[in-house]
């Protein structure tokens, strides 16, 4: 079973680039998508059953749409502060095991209070979706083949 978690607001603009993402993605037998306004330690129990997990966030610091795989590592705070990372280190921790984990971030311009994305984050909606659908298809191969 594959995860993918949508991170966000969708009342702050692009903050809810990774929830937009997400609803767009038809759940299986083997994918399971999710929308949550922040990572919380709740969500460890559920991912220590999972083989693989990404995270879709946006991002003030890129103008490109990135995919990166992830490694647990120790985060130091809950709620906001707790990094996709953070919740790997955390979820292998409390139940001996954490998924594989890859990130991807979208280019976010506007986080002011309204629903909505940005005309220039809508237009990496497509292309995020995209390269959700390869590493799907990459992580199947890899396990299958």
């Amino acid at each position: 079973m594959d995860w993918v978690v949508g991170i966000g607001n969708e009342m702050r603009e692009d903050d809810g680039l990774g929830p937009a993402v997400v609803a767009r993605l038809t759940e299986s037998a083997t994918l399971q998508a999710r929308a949550v306004s922040q990572l919380t330690p709740e969500l460890a129990e559920g991912l220590s059953s999972v083989e693989r997990v990404l995270f879709v966030d946006a991002n003030v610091g890129s103008d490109r749409v990135e995919l990166r795989s992830i490694e647990p590592r120790p985060s130091r705070g809950l709620g906001h502060a707790l990094s996709a990372e953070g919740l790997l280190e955390l979820t292998e921790r409390a139940f001996g095991r954490a998924p594989r984990g890859w990130l991807l971030t979208i280019p976010g311009r506007s986080f002011d209070v309204e629903e909505g994305l940005s005309p220039e984050s809508e237009a990496r909606v497509d292309e995020a979706e995209k390269m959700i659908c390869e590493w799907m298809k990459r992580t199947v191969v890899a396990v299958d083949g």
